[in-house]
């Protein structure tokens, strides 16, 4: 299991990946679809595809706003 899906929040599930893919893009560089496996995998953890209380749709707007991230983010270091 990944290490960022080691918590029970999806807050810091995203926060641990974010931190995890800058790291990696600094080191090694972006690539094509930057994030998108962390993207998947929290969304297949976190979130019940069927369901849309109040709480899924607020780990939805989690989870879409750290896929923007991704699909933004610049490696200003490297």
């Amino acid at each position: 299991m990944k290490h960022y899906l080691k918590c029970k929040k999806i807050e810091t599930a995203t926060d641990r990946a974010k931190k995890s893919l800058t790291e990696k893009a600094i080191k090694d560089g972006l690539y094509e679809n930057f994030g998108q496996e962390e993207v998947r995998l929290i969304g297949d953890k976190f979130i019940d595809s069927s369901s849309y209380y109040e709480d899924d749709n607020r780990k939805r707007n989690i989870l879409n706003r750290f896929d923007d991230w991704c699909a933004s983010y610049s490696n200003i270091y490297g």
